[in-house]
């Protein structure tokens, strides 16, 4: 088991604002992930776009250190499938991009329940990529022990973080540049404003 402490977090932001860039850094360094990727985004690991062939893979390498990007052509009707098999898999990283389309108040699926609320006891760490904060359901964002909010012109979105977050958060996210974020932990009232670090 990895000594690293596994979390939830969450990375809001409009579209280029530096949300993907991001949460790359953040899995870099980790033995086991994978990243449900509807956008197409991310390119280091092993690409994956149909169920057999990912299962047939994870079959052989769950137990090792992987590097997964699972491509969905069905990503609502595949990801409870993909929750499963990382509920199973344990000790990992499971990446989402978009997902408020999978936390939405009372449409949340049980398996996706299950890797939010009992996760931790697994050692899976859920990161959660999203433009739209204010539809991801409060089951997640309670829960969730750092936020990083990037650059929103959205005034649903900015309430919301007025409203959850407060500390005059809105304030911050006005005077965002391109890949700078307020940074949340543990839900306190200490928001620090940082810039994504770009590999060279």
């Amino acid at each position: 088991m990895s000594s690293y402490e596994k979390l939830i977090k969450l990375i809001f932001g409009k579209r280029g604002s530096g949300k993907t860039v991001l949460a790359q850094s953040l899995i870099k360094d980790q033995a086991r992930w994978l990243v449900y990727d509807t956008l197409g985004e991310y390119e280091t690991g092993v690409i994956v776009e149909d169920l057999p062939t990912l299962k047939s893979f994870w079959k052989e390498v769950y137990w090792q250190k992987f590097k997964i990007i699972y491509q969905p052509l069905d990503p609502e009707g595949e990801f409870d499938t993909i929750c499963e098999l990382v509920w199973e898999c344990q000790n990992m990283t499971f990446l989402v991009e978009e997902v408020d389309r999978y936390s939405r108040p009372l449409a949340m699926s049980l398996p996706m329940k299950e890797v939010v609320q009992r996760g931790r006891h697994r050692s899976i760490e859920l990161i959660g990529v999203t433009q739209r904060p204010h539809i991801v359901d409060r089951l997640i964002t309670s829960q969730a022990k750092e936020m990083f909010i990037f650059s929103t012109t959205e005034p649903r979105d900015i309430q919301y973080f007025k409203d959850t977050i407060g500390g005059n958060v809105e304030d911050k996210i006005v005077e965002l540049k391109e890949y700078e974020f307020v940074h949340q932990q543990d839900k306190s009232n200490e928001l620090t404003i940082e810039k994504v670090k770009i590999d060279s």
